[in-house]
């Protein structure tokens, strides 16, 4: 059934695919990775450049700055876990973050270690913005009840 019309005036949503419990996990362990990978870059650019993001010349204050970026996410993640009314407006940033940057590397695809390289990013980073965005409907989902 469908969220608008009827089914929203009788109060019927469908029922979320994951409960509570699972996507606090998720987010706890999504926070994580955010955190771990971001501290890395702002605290070890030249390692953070070296082995992820070897993409054209290298400039460590560049690569500080998203391990900046990539910190703050991860810490917004992790107090979403526990407070769920940041949930749907982090995962919607978060979609829109992973969409963009995996637009910017459609265009840098050839700057990559190897084209393959490139494309893989590319479409990872592309399914982290689906699983974003499918987390945040979970979320609006669960909000909802």
């Amino acid at each position: 059934m469908r969220e608008d019309g009827l089914a929203q005036r009788v109060g019927y949503l469908p029922p979320a695919m994951i409960g509570e419990p699972t996507l606090k996990a998720i987010l706890l362990f999504v926070g994580a990775y955010h955190l771990v990978t971001g501290m890395l870059a702002l605290f070890a650019p030249g390692t953070f450049f070296d082995e992820i993001g070897r993409y054209g010349a290298e400039n460590l204050h560049y690569v500080g700055d998203v391990g900046a970026f990539t910190t703050a996410a991860g810490i917004g993640l992790l107090v979403a876990a526990y407070r769920p009314s940041w949930r749907v407006p982090i995962l919607w940033v978060g979609a829109a973050w992973y969409w963009l940057h995996a637009l910017n590397h459609a265009f840098d695809t050839d700057a990559a270690r190897s084209q393959a390289r490139g494309i893989a990013d590319t479409v990872l980073l592309a399914l982290g913005g689906f699983g974003a965005a499918y987390l945040a409907r979970v979320s609006e989902r669960l909000e909802a009840r």
